[in-house]
């Protein structure tokens, strides 16, 4: 499959006689690359690339039209390809609205109380797999522990850390509720009211488990985007992330906050360790050692 939106909906035109034509290469979203297109009845979509098995990929989109059924604003993927690497292109249904203009209190509270209404949706859906956390060892790609134990003297501080965390009798994440593993304030779309309108960019797959563990995961993401030099994406206010912490601190027990906590470590060092970015990797050693040292 090509390397641009217009190449992809060539090859799935070609391939699945959709029809669908290009609108424009869409701006939010975190996975990048996705595309508005329009089906030939005139709904509108969005084509994106699932980098997971189309297995997985189509597993997700059973999960999406279950969930979709019972009110909650995800979306629906109309159509999976399978692509010649074994993972999928995705075509969805395009949901209304945009990320908010700014990152502040109340859209935190928007997204703190979307992510409650996802309690439980998968109580009866085992099969979907609970993400292992990697605590005790790498993971088969990612994380892995040598990033970590190759970099200084710090980083190799909070690994012991991580592995001490990981040698506790609970170590791995459990429960029924439905993951969104890249719960970002640029996934989450809201109406000009202020009202949330969708969760997107699922294209890392449905995950089970518990909702609290994303809310560690936004933490960390509005950290970043806060000390970005440009501001960050959508002016994340300080306000915003003390909400966060105070959600982290009332929904979980401190043994758990710090099990996410350390895997949430691990993940984002792994990735910014081998940008090379010193100014990047320094603010996530930081933010690791806040909670786990």
């Amino acid at each position: 499959m090509g390397d641009g939106p217009r190449e992809w909906i060539a090859e799935i035109n070609h391939r699945t006689g959709s029809g669908l034509s290009f609108v424009e290469v869409a701006a939010q979203g975190e996975s990048g690359g996705a595309a508005f297109v329009r089906w030939p009845d005139g709904r509108d979509g969005v084509v994106t690339h699932a980098p997971i098995p189309p297995r997985q990929a189509r597993q997700t989109a059973e999960v999406l039209a279950t969930v979709r059924a019972a009110g909650l604003p995800v979306p629906r993927h109309d159509l999976v390809l399978e692509l010649a690497d074994g993972t999928a292109a995705v075509v969805q249904e395009r949901l209304p609205g945009s990320p908010p203009r700014r990152t502040d209190v109340h859209a935190i509270e928007a997204m703190l109380a979307i992510n409650e209404r996802f309690a439980r949706l998968l109580a009866d859906r085992p099969d979907v797999v609970i993400p292992p956390l990697y605590l005790r060892k790498s993971g088969p790609v990612f994380p892995r522990h040598e990033t970590l134990a190759g970099y200084s003297d710090r980083s190799r501080r909070l690994l012991r850390l991580i592995r001490e965390v990981g040698n506790a009798e609970r170590h791995e994440m459990a429960g029924d509720d439905l993951v969104h593993t890249d719960f970002t304030v640029p996934n989450v779309l809201f109406d000009d009211s202020g009202q949330v309108t969708g969760v997107v960019d699922w294209n890392f797959g449905v995950a089970r488990g518990d909702r609290h563990f994303a809310l560690v995961g936004l933490r960390f993401d509005l950290t970043w985007a806060a000390a970005a030099p440009d501001g960050g994406y959508n002016g994340v206010e300080r306000k915003a992330i003390d909400r966060v912490d105070e959600a982290l601190e009332t929904t979980m027990t401190p043994q758990l906050l710090r099990m996410y906590w350390a895997y949430w470590t691990l993940y984002k060092l792994h990735w910014v360790i081998r940008s090379g970015i010193r100014s990047v990797i320094d603010l996530h050693l930081r933010l690791g050692e806040s909670r786990l040292l």
